[in-house]
């Protein structure tokens, strides 16, 4: 392979929130700022989406993904899809509501295992349009915090879900079970595209909307304070128990984080810093 092309075109397509290994030696983190006005407005930090992939993987099924299905909802740079591929999952579909991010995803496809999964700019209202198949595994990321109506953009992607939906969102403060309003920008390439989301107060209003959504079997792999002074939570949600066996085995007495390896030192270790 060209490695000095392959440099070209990750830095076109850059600054870069998904840093990946492309080829040996070369990472997707290395990528300058780039000319795109868009994204100089902000330049996202940057993190490390298939090492979050081999953790989650490892502790729900040591053999790996298994051919099991994987949709992405708002992918980003399409790196959790290259990591889940690099884990052996098949069938691949990823979405993001901006073009800069899916450019970003389809050029690392290029680097997965076959086959090539497909990656579009849309958005979850579109999906059930289509006539997807369900899928295995959904990654709900760094989305649920920038909708409108948060409830039912996760019913949208819970419906095309058969195992396992993996939610991760930024959460206030708060008591009670509740969701709070905020508003921001429409248009900064890491918030949403709508100017209007909501907050959940912590994992307990989450658990009943995934139970509502049919996920009633929830373990919390990390629920931690940000730089911003707010949470960062993320939450595994099965339909059925059995998902868990092997989580499950590995002790009732040991904290879901360390089950995960999510430990502080984890999370620095994968630029999870501000989350």
């Amino acid at each position: 392979m060209d490695v000095a092309a392959i440099r070209a075109e990750m830095e076109a397509l850059g600054p870069w929130h998904h840093d990946v290994e492309l080829v040996p030696g070369l990472r997707t983190g290395e990528a300058p700022l780039g000319k795109r006005p868009l994204l100089q407005s902000r330049t996202p930090t940057t993190y490390d989406p298939e090492g979050h992939m081999r953790l989650i993987v490892a502790a729900l099924w040591p053999d790996g993904m298994q051919g099991r299905s994987f949709l992405d909802c708002a992918c980003n740079g399409g790196g959790h899809m290259l990591g889940a591929a690099r884990l052996g999952a098949g069938r691949r579909f990823g979405f993001d509501a901006r073009e800069q991010w899916t450019a970003q995803a389809r050029f690392l496809q290029r680097f997965a295992p076959a086959p090539a999964g497909e990656v579009r700019t849309c958005t979850l209202a579109d999906l059930p349009a289509l006539g997807l198949e369900p899928f295995d595994v959904t990654l709900f990321s760094g989305i649920f915090y920038h909708l409108p109506d948060p409830v039912a953009g996760l019913r949208v992607a819970a419906d095309l879900t058969r195992e396992l939906l993996v939610l991760n969102t930024a959460a206030l403060f708060g008591r009670g079970r509740a969701m709070v309003l905020k508003k921001e920008s429409a248009t900064q390439p890491m918030s949403g595209v709508d100017g209007l989301a909501w907050l959940p107060t912590g994992s307990g209003v989450l658990r009943q909307i995934l139970a509502w959504c049919g996920f009633p079997h929830v373990r919390i792999c990390f629920n931690k304070r940000t730089a911003e002074g707010w949470r960062r939570i993320e939450l595994l949600a099965a339909r059925e128990s059995k998902t868990f066996a092997f989580y499950d085995s590995r002790g009732p007495s040991t904290p879901p984080g360390a089950r995960l390896g999510l430990t502080r030192v984890l999370l620095r270790r994968m630029g999870l810093k501000g989350y």
